[in-house]
């Protein structure tokens, strides 16, 4: 792939996660269980989407967009476990996308991505992200619960990226019904 496409992809996933980080703040800030634990995250979308199209490149686009977000917060609890955690958001991804295309039906290219395959993958990036996440918080004494914010950081990963596939789906929807007249 060349040098230009790479930077653009990585630049734009990082830009992408940082603005869909902020507007989920926006949106579902009252929906906090705890700093970084949301209820409802739809940055996960991105997460999602950029990582099974793009791979790695797409999940260090999302590690940039991490510590864009991360450098912005005033809770920031320290740079290594900011700067790790940023790791983890674009590696657990990349991780999730290897196991589903080892353990499930899925194709590297996408093909045939049906909604059944599509939500088996959302489960195993939510589960992944949260589990690494908040091992990596617990081990660096930062989780107070890591069992309850694993639970809400999973189901707020999958309640985001579902939100924005279904609007994503309906505004397509939406859009050949204008166009047909």
């Amino acid at each position: 792939m060349p040098l230009q496409s790479v930077t653009l992809i990585v630049g734009l996933t990082a830009l992408v996660y940082a603005g869909f980080y902020f507007l989920n703040g926006l949106l579902f800030s009252v929906f906090d269980h705890a700093p970084g634990v949301m209820w409802i995250f739809i940055p996960s979308s991105v997460r999602l989407t950029n990582t099974l199209v793009f791979g790695a490149w797409g999940a260090f686009g999302i590690v940039l967009g991490s510590l864009m977000v991360a450098f912005q917060d005033t809770r920031l609890i320290d740079p290594v476990t900011v700067s790790v955690a940023a790791l983890i958001s674009g590696l657990a991804p990349l991780l999730a996308r290897q196991m589903c295309l080892s353990l499930t039906d899925l194709k590297v290219d996408l093909d045939q991505l049906t909604a059944n395959a599509l939500l088996r993958v959302v489960l195993m990036f939510s589960a992944v992200n949260a589990a690494s996440q908040q091992v990596w918080f617990a081990w660096r004494g930062n989780s107070e619960n890591a069992l309850s914010n694993f639970l809400v950081m999973c189901f707020g990963d999958i309640a985001g990226t579902l939100l924005v596939l279904y609007l994503g789906r309906s505004l397509l929807a939406l859009a050949t019904r204008l166009r047909r007249g």
